[in-house]
């Protein structure tokens, strides 16, 4: 028997209610129903200032585990549009909470999602996932995605509140397009690993059907599968962040994630890396620091023009990245600073400036050494990315 805590509304007031989940049954979650003694806009705004950014709280899990075993349901939050979630139990005599479809429904006029009580690092989730239904078939006119390492976001005008998800997205795409599995940026970068160039996942999605999704974050790297078929990799150097489920806004949609599974890998945080500025040969050094054998990721924030390279033992370039010599300029009239990020794993990495990518390298040696030339730039602040 699985007994779950939940809120629900009734006749516009707040009140408590323990649900028994049985075969057939489901929990209702409707959007500002989170908390008795707020309202719909607070409720928002509580749980916002309230999400857990300190991932010290977090411990890694050797073994999967049901999802809604690690975060149970009455835990989660429906941010967005007002969409409607239900979990329900599937006829199974153990009734575990492995045996779980969770159901998100339109039609909503911005995307909504359900989001998880706290951040996970590293980890690894399974999921089998159909977008439509026998009652709402037309399936390809819909859209869902899974965030990943994503964020609470106040995208309101002025004093008027109105909350939404950012961050990476793990894309359910049943359009002619077929994308599903790529990695997409909501409320930021957009597209960030689409399938244009991966024929087999493109195909591999199946439109009405149950898709085994398969999303992996380790450190900085990002792998999906769709039924087994790579879909998408990409390297990013946001290495922890919320996780959700989207329904997406405008015309109705339904989506259902059957049996998501977890196993959480541990945390990945970035840290402040010494300088030990020093010339060079041939070329001025700004500024350069030795990297630990452990280090996946190496961000700096650089003023001015300047070659970033990333060194083996032996001095040899693994990769290099320069930025542009004309400053950008920020909304208030200010130059900003360049954003270098070199992400690497496993013996392949990727270079990102301002968070584009701009190359893809490999690793054939561990990195030991990052430097920074130029005759008049200036490292503003350095961070490598490590185990915690």
């Amino acid at each position: 028997m699985l007994d779950a805590h939940a809120w629900v509304c009734c006749d516009a007031r707040m009140i408590q209610a323990t649900a028994t989940i049985r075969c057939a049954a489901c929990i209702l979650f409707l959007n500002g129903c989170a908390a008795p003694a707020t309202s719909h806009d607070e409720s928002r705004t509580a749980s916002s200032a309230s999400s857990p950014d300190n991932l010290s709280a977090a411990t890694a899990i050797a073994h999967t585990r049901p999802l809604f075993d690690v975060m149970t349901f009455s835990q989660w939050q429906v941010v967005g549009g007002d969409a409607r979630f239900e979990l329900h139990a599937l006829a199974n005599p153990q009734e575990s909470a492995a045996e779980l479809t969770l159901v998100g429904r339109g039609p909503i006029p911005r995307n909504g999602f359900l989001v998880s009580p706290r951040e996970l690092g590293d980890f690894t989730l399974t999921v089998d996932v159909r977008i439509g239904s026998a009652e709402n078939p037309r399936a390809e006119a819909m859209n869902s995605g899974i965030q990943i390492r994503s964020r609470r976001m106040n995208v309101g005008q002025g004093n008027a509140a109105q909350w939404t998800i950012g961050g990476l997205q793990i894309e359910i795409d049943p359009s002619s397009r077929a994308w599903s599995g790529g990695v997409y940026e909501e409320c930021g970068r957009a597209w960030l690993a689409s399938l244009a160039e991966n024929e087999a996942a493109s195909a591999a999605f199946v439109l009405g059907g149950w898709n085994r999704y398969e999303i992996e974050c380790i450190g900085p790297r990002i792998r999906t599968k769709v039924n087994g078929v790579a879909a998408a990799q990409w390297f990013d150097a946001t290495v922890a962040g919320v996780l959700a489920f989207q329904v997406h806004g405008g015309a109705s949609c339904e989506v259902a994630f059957k049996t998501p599974m977890l196993i959480e890998h541990g945390i990945h945080e970035w840290r402040a890396l010494a300088d030990e500025v020093s010339g060079s040969s041939g070329e001025r050094c700004a500024w350069q620091s030795t990297i630990a054998s452990t280090t996946r990721g190496v961000r700096l924030e650089i003023e001015g023009a300047a070659r970033v390279d990333l060194l083996a033992d032996d001095g040899a370039r693994l990769a290099s990245l320069s930025t542009s010599p004309e400053p950008k300029i920020s909304a208030e009239n200010k130059a900003k600073p360049s954003i270098v990020e070199l992400l690497w794993m496993e013996g392949e990495g990727a270079a990102l400036l301002d968070g584009v990518r701009v190359a893809q390298f490999a690793c054939v040696t561990v990195p030991s050494r990052v430097r920074v030339l130029g005759e008049s730039c200036a490292v503003l602040r350095a961070e490598s990315l490590q185990r915690k």
